[in-house]
């Protein structure tokens, strides 16, 4: 799975506030990178170098710059243990709630099935 950290250029019009963008491209690497983690076997506690690994499959510019405090957090966050139906309703709240603007947040179906639900921005 490549990810380009430009993505939210071509989904976003033209004159769309920077920071908005760059939370969507940061959800959408952390979801990436997130995504090879859990194939690799790795969770929340994965090392720097286990998480640059990560990152770089994931991008489709291996040139690109080391990833950001930030979406180093995001991929961490998205790592967590996911959350299930019978969760708290507040928990479920404040998990949605605190992921924004940029982190995906992992959940997993009544079947065993993992999703990421990512915020994408909406301008």
């Amino acid at each position: 799975m490549k990810s380009s950290i430009g993505t939210a250029r071509s989904f976003h019009p033209v004159g769309t506030d920077g920071a908005l963008c760059r939370a969507h491209s940061r959800a959408a690497l952390a979801t990436a990178t997130a995504a090879i983690a859990l194939r690799r076997g790795l969770g929340a506690d994965l090392t720097d170098d286990q998480l640059l690994e990560c990152v770089t499959e994931a991008r489709a510019d291996a040139s690109a710059p080391a990833p950001s405090p930030e979406t180093r957090m995001a991929v961490r966050a998205a790592l967590r243990a996911p959350l299930t139906r019978s969760a708290d309703p507040q928990e479920v709240a404040d998990a949605v709630f605190d992921t924004l603007p940029d982190t995906p947040l992992r959940i997993e179906g009544t079947d065993g099935q993992v999703f990421f639900l990512v915020p994408i921005p909406a301008p």
